[in-house]
């Protein structure tokens, strides 16, 4: 006989995770919590992939931490993966193999290189060490700068020249060379801004140049004798350059104390990351915001964020990833051990480590062998709105099947006490020899349905589902959640 009772649909889920709302606020496209999991291409909430050493390379000897992560392509036919690592320069051929020559490279943990294509020679600079150039063959070797200046902490390949900024003579001067010459460098080739430069990011008409004092342009004039034109946009900017991204459209993310902004060529700035600041935003350590970086990822309509969380953590231990689709937030996924720097490498990021080891982020469901503690929370809105007293009976969630384990289903709630059951995340795909008969379905079903308690009386209800154990993911479509409405009773108040 069928049931009598009306339903709420959770998911799909382009709202993203709010965690400034309260739980009730957070409506049936929201998620009021995630931890290692990301929102899909179709609003589903899915397990973050996993990571591995990149072609299970073993670390390098004295794991030393990982400052740049490259894929420099000097010609159409040939691709090489590029990593700084300690005191040395490595490409990658059937393992590391060293291209330091002569070059002094700084071992540190913050000495971060930007690097860039600069039509067919890898170029890098960290304000540490004099900028360098590789080829692809033979030994990396000193950039010429002309005496210019010895070090720059910014760099960038636009309008066919190299530029550079925040130089060890000035932290507000920027520099460009020839065009087309990336080691000549007139005697004023350069502009000086007000304020100390921050981050350069070439976009599609202009070179962005981002100073504490705000962001500018530069645009080319076609003049020989005035080749750019400058104009101060902005009284807000990033706060460094590896944290700072451009979109598609010329839009540009970046970080500030209390957020990520977004930036589209106008007069104002816009944050884009109201949803995190209450629940999330206050544990990152803004005092080592310096030390984040971001990186788009283009295959997965996201870019992500890697920042310092934690009291006195400076070194970037989350990310939280921004999808461009549905203008929605996911994370944050944790790496406890941190990452120091990230490359897109074959279409996907690579982050280096304080281990020796450069990680391929999205491959596998295991962290290096470990496993991926995952969970997400809905929202818990009120079907019949926040006054109406409903009876809970029991949700239909709909998800992929992902193999032969569970993830855990507890309901909550302020004012019900909740039931926790085990959800079987196994396809019902029926395998000969296997599975008896009666415990499966002939063939295959792209998403599955299956059904848990619920109990209480309550307007709101939320559903927390989490597993632990090893290569063991899970992908939720939606959650159907089925009750009776009561009506509207009065709830008395509780003695304390």
């Amino acid at each position: 006989m069928a049931i009598q009772a009306d339903t709420v649909q959770y998911g799909p889920w382009t709202e993203g995770v709010l965690y400034s709302n309260a739980v009730e606020d957070v409506g049936p496209k929201g998620l009021s919590d995630m931890w290692n999991m990301r929102i899909g291409s179709s609003g589903q909430v899915e397990t973050r992939a996993g990571t591995a050493s990149y072609q299970s390379a073993a670390a390098l000897a004295g794991t030393p931490t990982i400052t740049l992560s490259a894929e420099f392509k000097p010609n159409a036919s040939t691709t090489y993966v590029v990593i700084a690592a300690g005191a040395a320069l490595y490409y990658y051929n059937s393992g590391w193999s060293a291209i330091t020559g002569a070059l002094t490279i700084t071992p540190g943990d913050t000495n971060t290189f930007e690097s860039a294509n600069c039509n067919g020679t890898l170029v890098a600079t960290n304000g540490v060490d004099a900028p360098w150039k590789w080829t692809g063959t033979g030994n990396a070797s000193a950039l010429s700068v002309d005496g210019r200046f010895t070090t720059a902490k910014h760099m960038a390949w636009y309008d066919n020249r190299l530029w550079m900024a925040n130089t060890n003579a000035n932290t507000s001067q920027l520099w460009y060379s020839d065009i087309g010459d990336i080691e000549a460098w007139g005697a004023t080739s350069f502009y000086n801004f007000q304020a100390e430069i921050t981050a350069l990011v070439p976009a599609q008409n202009a070179l962005i140049v981002h100073t504490r004092d705000g962001i500018s342009t530069l645009i080319p004039t076609g003049n020989t004798t005035i080749p750019y034109h400058r104009q101060q946009r902005t009284v807000e900017a990033g706060v460094n350059g590896l944290s700072t991204v451009s979109l598609p459209a010329d839009v540009q993310l970046f970080l500030q104390d209390d957020g990520i902004y977004s930036w589209s060529g106008g007069a104002q700035v816009t944050k884009i990351s109201y949803q995190l600041d209450d629940g999330y935003w206050p544990e990152i350590n803004t005092s080592a915001l310096a030390n984040a970086f971001s990186i788009r990822y283009p295959d997965a309509n996201e870019v992500w964020f890697f920042l310092p969380y934690g009291t006195g953590q400076t070194k970037p231990n989350h990310i939280v990833a921004y999808n461009t689709r549905y203008n929605c937030w996911s994370g944050p996924w944790e790496y406890a051990a941190g990452r120091s720097c990230v490359g897109l490498i074959a279409g996907k990021p690579h982050a280096g480590g304080y281990d020796g080891i450069l990680y391929d982020m999205e491959t596998g469901t295991s962290d290096n062998g470990s496993a991926i503690s995952w969970s997400f929370t809905t929202g818990a809105p009120a079907p019949f709105g926040s006054d109406v007293r409903l009876r809970w009976l029991y949700a239909r969630t709909y998800f992929d099947g992902a193999g032969d384990y569970y993830a855990s289903v507890t309901q909550d709630s302020s004012g019900l006490i909740g039931t926790t059951e085990q959800l079987s995340l196994k396809s019902n795909s029926f395998v000969l020899g296997a599975d008896a008969l009666g415990a499966g379905i002939l063939g295959t079903t792209r998403m599955i349905g299956r059904d848990t308690d619920l109990a209480g009386y309550d307007p709101h209800s939320s559903l927390k589902y989490s597993n632990g154990g090893i290569n063991q993911v899970g992908t939720f479509r939606r959650i159907h959640l089925q009750y009776k409405p009561i009506g509207r009773k009065r709830r008395r108040a509780r003695n304390s």
